[in-house]
């Protein structure tokens, strides 16, 4: 595991933050741009991608870290986290249909809000889960709120995204939600990584030296023989992962922030707007799919 100071890290950093900086030059200066950056002038629609950025941020990163969570923790197996997940993926699809029947009666902006407010809430909560938690008592609940969040954004963010878009940005316009949620699914994964696995070693760390400061003034000296001992290793992914649950909590509260600050759509402009909901109701039911 490499660290931020890290030869490769550094350069990795660099040559992306100059080859993002190179691509916007060339697509501003290019007449037949990949990606023209006008898509962009729109506040709404450029609002929406950087929600589902977020999105695809916290989403991705919390169920990466959740899955290693039952698995390496409470020791489930893959077809049993599978099953786990069940409950949270039928309610992200239900939660997407009542969405979808509602978008065009109160709005994009209302479920968005209501959507990115209870997905952080959600989270947050499922921030508190322990090695000590049970399926039933600590991990349902806050997965069913936070899968009820997450199944009310997917339908108004597409919407919104495709609002209003000219004819000949339409492909450009239905493609960028996609690539902020795969984008941000990248970004999650790099940082809920780094917050998780730096509170794991430090925790580790930490209890380590205390067990062997308390066994040595008990006079019983701890020979572990370089292995940690299995509680002291699932108590720090436990408050590792918890870290990385708040930090995607976080994450979907900016989501939050930015629909407050920017979102300014109209329910009219939505439902005049066939060609978006067509796209927007096909990108649903292929995300549904997956």
């Amino acid at each position: 595991m490499s660290h931020w100071g890290d030869t490769k890290v550094v350069v990795s950093l660099a040559a992306s933050v100059v080859l993002l900086v190179s691509f916007v030059l060339i697509e501003a200066r290019s007449k037949h741009a990949l990606m023209p950056l006008r898509i962009f002038r729109n506040r709404d629609r450029t609002a929406a991608n950087l929600i589902m950025l977020c999105v695809g941020t916290a989403m991705f990163g919390m169920f990466f870290f959740l899955t290693l969570f039952v698995q390496d923790v409470w020791g489930y197996s893959a077809l049993r986290t599978g099953v786990a997940y069940l409950p949270m993926v039928g309610m992200i699809m239900l939660m997407a249909g009542v969405s979808s029947q509602l978008v065009t009666r109160i709005g994009a902006r209302p479920l968005l809000i209501a959507g990115s407010a209870v997905g952080a809430g959600g989270m947050f909560w499922l921030s508190r889960i322990t090695e000590h938690s049970t399926y039933a008592g600590g991990l349902l609940g806050p997965m069913l709120v936070t899968a009820a969040g997450l199944g009310m954004l997917f339908m108004p963010i597409t919407l919104v995204a495709l609002s209003k878009v000219e004819d000949r940005d339409a492909g450009l316009a239905a493609s960028l939600p996609n690539v902020g949620q795969q984008v941000g699914g990248a970004i999650g994964l790099a940082i809920l990584g780094t917050v998780a696995w730096t509170v794991v070693s430090n925790t580790v760390r930490a209890s380590v030296t205390a067990a062997a400061a308390a066994a040595a003034k008990a006079g019983h000296p701890v020979h572990t023989g370089g292995q940690i001992p299995r509680a002291i290793y699932n108590h720090a992914l436990a408050t590792g992962f918890s870290r990385g649950f708040m930090v995607s909590a976080g994450i979907t509260a900016l989501a939050l922030v930015i629909t407050l600050v920017a979102i300014r759509v109209k329910r009219e402009d939505l439902a005049g707007d066939p060609m978006a909901i067509a796209t927007a109701t096909a990108g649903l039911e292929v995300q549904e799919a997956v």
